[in-house]
């Protein structure tokens, strides 16, 4: 293979690693300052109404010093973010398994939670992120957990294997949701919140500069991908740093197939010092997004497709090609599309024939009233024409 291990290269950049951990610093100090000079209510709730007005988890993990931050797992700071809501209304806390966030997209709730507050039956439960968006998901009680609509709102906000998941009753079948991040707040969130996963007018390397794992090796040169043989001739080369022990094996083989697909790298294009994390969750990302076209049936939401047109719409706009999973999802969306609008049309056909036979079934009852008051009439004149043959008799044969 062309790439080998190789001794990091000195760095002729004009901005250092150290001076970007700097920057990453300041720009943190900056934010804590901000947030205790400018304090925001944790938590503001309505007594009269019973809801929660505002929470804003962030501005209590910014409270804490950050070396905290960092030392304290996500379920301990669901924990703490459970403690500082009010106590009126039932919450649990989460913590998220792969099954949760990938491939099958259940997500069981805790039994006795199920038992004292939800409906025994099946039911649509609406989940409200932070920024009051509100997703509906099918609450399965046989199960005791969310199915259809979990996988759009796991999907809608990136959630991962280890985040933990605050999850609040508002109303009757109405959870509000809050996140604490497995990453919590550190140096891979600032480059997030920076590039966003969408061109930035800033030099993504002024911010974005992450330690080398052991595994990780540098090479200055990429095998063309027409040379490619087989998997085993794979890797994947971000910015002359070769990332393969960042992803999993069997998401490798399903990238390399991707690529080959197209007979290109997808990831050729991502900017120069981009943070290997943010690339390989790029990665990951679209690899998921593939097997989640791939797996999808008909009865998907067309939400749930627009969701991953977003998604790879950004890392696009970041360099990573796949315009070709977007080109599925818009062929998916307009078959999607004619499928309900002929759907539509027949909804609107079956309420008329309904409507054309409410007005014959009345019309029925009327002339079904009109031969029971023609039988009774008959009835009567049959009754005196009894009564009148005597009488007739009578008077037919009288004497002159």
């Amino acid at each position: 293979m062309a790439i080998g291990p190789q001794s990091k290269p000195t760095d002729t950049s004009p901005v250092s690693a150290l001076d970007v951990k700097k920057k990453a610093l300041e720009i943190k100090k900056n934010i804590a300052h901000k947030q205790t000079t400018n304090p925001k209510p944790e938590v503001n709730f309505d007594h009269s109404r019973n809801l929660i007005v505002s929470y804003d988890p962030k501005t209590a993990a910014l409270a804490q010093p950050l070396d905290s931050q960092s030392k304290s797992s996500p379920i301990e700071r669901a924990n703490e973010v459970q403690a500082s809501l009010p106590s009126e209304l039932p919450s649990f806390v989460k913590l998220m398994l792969p099954s949760h966030v990938t491939r099958y997209f259940c997500l069981g709730l805790p039994k006795n939670f199920c038992d004292a507050h939800l409906p025994k039956d099946d039911v649509t439960v609406v989940l409200v992120d932070e920024d009051d968006k509100e997703f509906s998901t099918k609450y399965l009680d046989r199960k005791t957990g969310l199915s259809g609509g979990w996988r759009g709102f796991s999907i809608a906000h990136k959630l991962l294997a280890g985040d933990a998941l605050v999850f609040q009753l508002i109303e009757q079948w109405k959870m509000k949701v809050y996140i604490v991040r497995a990453s919590g707040l550190n140096e891979i969130d600032g480059a997030l919140d920076l590039l966003n996963l969408v061109p930035c007018d800033m030099n993504a390397t002024e911010y974005a500069d992450s330690p080398v794992s052991e595994g990780l090796r540098f090479s200055q040169s990429v095998i063309e991908f027409k040379d490619i043989k087989g998997v085993d001739d794979f890797s994947i080369v971000v910015d002359n740093l070769v990332i393969d022990s960042e992803i999993p094996k069997h998401f490798q083989i399903k990238y390399y197939d991707l690529c080959r697909s197209q007979n290109m790298y997808l990831h050729e294009n991502l900017p120069k010092g981009l943070n290997v994390k943010l690339a390989v969750g790029i990665i990951l990302e679209t690899v998921t997004i593939a097997d989640a076209i791939r797996a999808c049936k008909v009865t998907i939401t067309r939400d749930d497709i627009g969701t991953w047109d977003k998604t790879l719409k950004a890392f696009e706009e970041v360099g990573m090609k796949v315009g070709f999973l977007r080109a599925r999802i818009s062929k998916l969306m307009g078959l999607l599309f004619e499928s309900n609008e002929l759907l539509e049309v027949k909804r609107i056909e079956q309420v008329k024939a309904e409507e054309e036979m409410r007005v014959i079934k009345e019309k029925l009852c009327g002339v079904r009233e009109v031969i029971k008051n023609l039988d009774v009439e008959m009835e009567t004149l049959k009754l005196k024409g009894q009564k009148l043959e005597p009488v007739f008799d009578k008077e037919a044969n009288a004497p002159w």
